[in-house]
């Protein structure tokens, strides 16, 4: 196990650890965290036999717009329990612990990007997809992958072929705030009847042990408002007439069921 593994092995065991205790507010934060990190602090102490040992510190790296959701009594509540994990797990010198901001991943043609972002009406559709290079725009409307855009084109030709008492409204990348105190960003909602589904187009990092726990944690957050979410893997997305067989049956299913 290398010291990524061993790092996230400290964070799932520490939020398995606060969910079983009921404090699921603390455990559903350190589920959207992006990764965790034990870093020298400059201290040090004389342990036995005189060796000199560094104190580290876990610094919990989280995107921007988490940050203000780590209060200092809620990062208390966490270090109690992260800190014995770590100890268990064979880092003796860590007792403390910090939330960083995560630094962004920045194109190579980042300033036009942001000169493009300047220009634009403020919206909460596709934000980070806006600043990556090259992602695809269909209708106007910005898609996170080529198979994203796959599903939305399929949904498309549905939309363009229901009666109009069942017509639906297709809502790709829409920032959305959910009551655990996360924003989150499903791939494409679905609106039609009265009710919404979610899709989620899921590539093979969605098999990643740390990403399917993240992954049913926000399909939890959305079945509480009462929403389903259905799970693409890419790898059902070839056949293009089975795809819109399985979109359809989808629709009727969550939108019209009987």
């Amino acid at each position: 196990m290398d010291a990524d593994e061993e790092a996230n092995l400290v964070l799932g065991q520490t939020a398995i650890l606060l969910d079983r205790k009921g404090d699921r507010e603390a455990a559903q934060l350190l589920a959207d965290v992006s990764y965790l990190d034990f870093e020298n602090t400059g201290d040090s102490y004389q342990a036995s036999g005189g060796i000199q040992t560094y104190i580290m510190a876990a610094v919990l790296y989280v995107d921007d717009h988490l940050m203000s959701a780590f209060t200092d009594e809620i990062q208390g509540r966490i270090a109690t329990v992260l800190l014995n994990v770590a100890l268990r797990n064979g880092y003796t010198a860590t007792d403390r612990m910090h939330v960083k901001q995560v630094l962004p991943t920045i194109p190579s043609d980042w300033q036009k990007g942001l000169k493009e972002r300047a220009q634009e009406r403020p919206t909460n559709q596709a934000r980070r997809e806006r600043l990556a290079p090259n992602h695809p725009v269909e209708d106007g409307l910005s898609l996170g992958s080529r198979q994203e855009q796959q599903v939305y084109r399929a949904l498309r030709r549905i939309q363009a072929t229901t009666p109009p008492d069942r017509t639906v409204a297709i809502a790709p990348l829409p920032g959305v705030r959910l009551q655990a105190g996360h924003t989150w960003t499903p791939d494409i909602i679905v609106l039609g009847n009265g009710r919404a589904v979610v899709f989620e187009v899921d590539g093979p990092h969605h098999r990643d042990r740390r990403r399917y726990a993240d992954d049913r944690n926000r399909d939890l957050q959305w079945q509480r408002c009462g929403i389903q979410v259905v799970r693409l893997p890419v790898e059902d997305l070839q056949e293009g007439e089975q795809l819109m067989n399985r979109l359809k049956e989808e629709l009727a299913r969550h939108l019209w069921p009987r």
